[in-house]
C-alpha cells in the first residue's frame, strides 16, 4: 500500500520543520508528501523548498496563484495525492514514529473500512494531555461502541465533530465513491460525516501524534462535549427524547444537507429514528400523546403523518 501525506501550509515558519521532521522519521516512510502552500509571507516556502531539495523523491510542493483559504486548500492537497491511502497533515503537529505504519496496518486489517483516525496528544507549550478524546469527555471505548453499532454519525452530529483532520487518513478510492468534493465545510467534519453515514470510519483508539495549542492556529479544536454538564432535572421520558429521538432527528437532517440526491427514507438512520420517536410517544398516556401528535403534525415535526395519529 502506497501512502500518500496531504499537508497545507500557511506562515508556519515556527514549527514546520519539527513536524516534517516526524514524517521523514517513521519506522514507514510516505511515498510522496503533497504540500500546498496559501501565499505565506514569512519564511515558509524557503523551509520547504530545502526539504524539497534534500527529498526530491517524496516531495511535491504547489505555491497556490491566489489565497484559497483553510477548506479549499486542503481540498485540492487531498486531491493532488495519486497513492491509495491519503493521510491528513497539519502544518504544527508531531507525530510518532508509528503512525504511518499504525495506519496502514489498521487498513490491511480492515478492509470495510475506506477512512479510519486516531486519537491525539496536546500540547499546550510544556504541558501535554494524554489524550484529546478524553479531554472532550469522550472514551475510546464509546468510540468503538458507536462504531460497533453504526452510531457514529449521530455522535458526530451531536457532539460536534470531535475528530480532527490532522488524526484522518482515508482510502483515495473514497474521494469518488462517495461524492467527497467541493468541499461546503471543513475537510475533516465533511469527509468524517460522509465516511460516518455509510459505516466506514474506523479508528485507532492511541494517540498516534500531538496537536499544538497556540495563538497562531488556522483552524482550531471544536467546543468541548457537554458531557460533563449538570444534567436539567428532567423527567424519564423527556431524557429519552433527549438521549434518543433529538440527535437521530439531527442527523437525520444533517444526512438531507450533505446526501441530497440519496433517498433518507430508505436508510438505517431513518429507520432508528422512526423506531425510538414510535417509542418515546409510546411513552406518554393515550391523550396526551394525541394531542402532541397533532401538534407536531400541525408543524411539521418529527415527520409525523396524519394517519399516524390513528396508529401509533
Amino acid at each position: 500500500m502506497k501512502v500518500s501525506v496531504a499537508l497545507c501550509t500557511y506562515n508556519g515558519e515556527k514549527y514546520l520543520s519539527k513536524q516534517l521532521d516526524t514524517i521523514l522519521d517513521q519506522t514507514l516512510l510516505p511515498d510522496e508528501i503533497i504540500i500546498c502552500d496559501d501565499r505565506s509571507s514569512d519564511q515558509t516556502m524557503e523551509i520547504l523548498n530545502e526539504y524539497q531539495k534534500n527529498h526530491p523523491q517524496i516531495f511535491k510542493i504547489f505555491s497556490n496563484e491566489n489565497n484559497l483559504g483553510f477548506i479549499k486548500n486542503f481540498e485540492k492537497a487531498i486531491y493532488l495525492c495519486s497513492n491509495e491511502i491519503i493521510i491528513i497533515s497539519d502544518q504544527d503537529d508531531i507525530w510518532d514514529k508509528n503512525k504511518i505504519k499504525e495506519t496502514i496496518d489498521f487498513f490491511n486489517n480492515n478492509p470495510q473500512f475506506d477512512g479510519v483516525f486516531h486519537d491525539l496528544k496536546l500540547m499546550d507549550n510544556e504541558i501535554v494531555q494524554p489524550s484529546y478524546l478524553n479531554w472532550k469527555y469522550i472514551s475510546h471505548d464509546s468510540v468503538i461502541k458507536d462504531i460497533h453499532e453504526n452510531n457514529l454519525f449521530v455522535s458526530l452530529v451531536n457532539k460536534g465533530s470531535f475528530i480532527l483532520g490532522c488524526a484522518l487518513a482515508i482510502r483515495k478510492n473514497a474521494l469518488e465513491k462517495y461524492s467527497i468534493k467541493n468541499f461546503p465545510i471543513a475537510h475533516d467534519y465533511f469527509i468524517v460525516q460522509k465516511l460516518s453515514i455509510k459505516n466506514t470510519l474506523g479508528f485507532i483508539p492511541k494517540a498516534l501524534s500531538t496537536y499544538r495549542l497556540h495563538p497562531g492556529q488556522v483552524y482550531g479544536l471544536r467546543y468541548k462535549s457537554e458531557e460533563n454538564q449538570n444534567k436539567e432535572n428532567i423527567s424519564k421520558s423527556q431524557q429519552y427524547f433527549k438521549e434518543y429521538v433529538w440527535p437521530y432527528l439531527k442527523a437525520t437532517e444533517r444526512f438531507q444537507e450533505i446526501n441530497p440526491t440519496e433517498d433518507l427514507y430508505k436508510t438505517e438512520l431513518y429507520s432508528l429514528f422512526i423506531k425510538n420517536r414510535n417509542s418515546y410517544l409510546k411513552t406518554m398516556n393515550f391523550f396526551d400523546k394525541k394531542i402532541y401528535m397533532a401538534k407536531c403534525i400541525r408543524h411539521q415535526y418529527l415527520d409525523l403523518k396524519l394517519t399516524d395519529i390513528f396508529t401509533i
